[in-house]
């Protein structure tokens, strides 16, 4: 004779009766319209947080006073700043002060933000006449970046080829190579510190400081307030490691992201060749979403700087970033 075990657990019906309820509060209007109210502030906070800048060199074959109304029209907020445009430039290397606070005023009309300023040398190039220039530039950048508008100076980790700074050369890859940039930088981020500015360095996997390894190496070693980085995940990337975009893209933000001081938006492709392209937003393969996923984690104000841009492209580019963003 067969005992029935007495069932004290929900039965098939009660299991139904609590999906149904779940499925109604789900569909209950208070709460869906609560949980795409969350939706949308947390996309608001991301744009407020991720304003979109572009690079001051697009609109240099403008005058001054046109190209700051341009800026602004196209839709953007900041620029990184390189002191040119078609009537007036601002010499590093024999500084017309008055000049400057000309070009500063122009962009404050327009509410545009220096956000960055070009500061772009080799700091280990082989040319020492050349490097010196890289430098003296750097030191005015450094000393004097409140003319400017902002204390955040970008530069790339630089190349032992004597003719481009973004080109590979095998002493790149050795640790000679390397400890020869880690002393650039240790010493521009010491003067830097004296004024509070703060050097950005944009990491490329043809130069010296290559990969996620090497960046994180580096903010280890010479550990600064004063050295940071600029955030363009497009340059760490190999054709092979293309495929790995999603955990490569998570693996850069979770060792260096909270060293990000700016944000590049541009794009990454395969060549034939074998090496990469970077062109503009939207004609490679960067997971966009996920990327703006991450910069928005860091959750703080981050300059978000459209690159790679020909004038005519300017339109497509930027539409591509902001329809990313949601």
């Amino acid at each position: 004779m067969m005992h029935h075990a007495t069932h004290t657990g929900p039965t098939r019906r009660d299991v139904l009766a609590m999906i149904g309820g779940g499925v109604a509060a789900l569909s209950c209007p208070s709460f869906v319209h609560a949980k795409a109210a969350d939706a949308a502030a947390r996309r608001a906070a991301a744009r407020k947080n991720l304003p979109l800048g572009v690079f001051g060199d697009v609109y240099a074959s403008f005058p001054l006073e046109e190209a700051a109304r341009r800026i602004k029209a196209d839709g953007f907020s900041c620029v990184v700043f390189d002191y040119r445009f078609k009537d007036v430039a601002f010499d590093c290397w024999n500084p017309d002060w008055d000049v400057l606070k000309k070009m500063v005023s122009a962009l404050e009309k327009n509410d545009i933000r220096v956000v960055g300023l070009h500061g772009y040398y080799n700091v280990i190039d082989p040319d020492a006449e050349r490097r010196k220039r890289g430098e003296q530039r750097m030191e005015l950048l450094i000393k004097h970046w409140q003319r400017f508008g902002s204390p955040v100076i970008s530069t790339a980790t630089g190349s032992f080829d004597p003719e481009s700074e973004f080109a590979e050369h095998p002493k790149n890859f050795t640790e000679d190579g390397y400890r020869a940039v880690r002393d650039a930088f240790t010493r521009l981020a010491r003067a830097a510190e004296k004024t509070k500015a703060v050097i950005a360095i944009e990491p490329y996997w043809k130069n010296v400081i290559a990969s996620v390894d090497r960046t994180e190496r580096l903010f280890k070693d010479v550990d600064s307030p004063s050295l940071k980085l600029t955030m363009d995940p497009c340059n760490y990337f190999h054709n092979e490691e293309l495929p790995k975009m999603a955990p490569m893209l998570n693996d850069i933000f979770k060792r260096v992201g909270s060293q990000t001081a700016i944000a590049h938006a541009k794009d990454v492709k395969a060549t034939a060749e074998g090496g990469q392209d970077l062109p503009a937003a939207g004609l490679g393969v960067l997971d966009y979403p996920l990327y703006l996923r991450l910069l928005a984690g860091l959750d703080r104000e981050m300059p978000l700087v459209v690159e790679h841009l020909q004038l005519a492209d300017v339109a497509r580019a930027r539409d591509y970033t902001k329809a990313q963003m949601d």
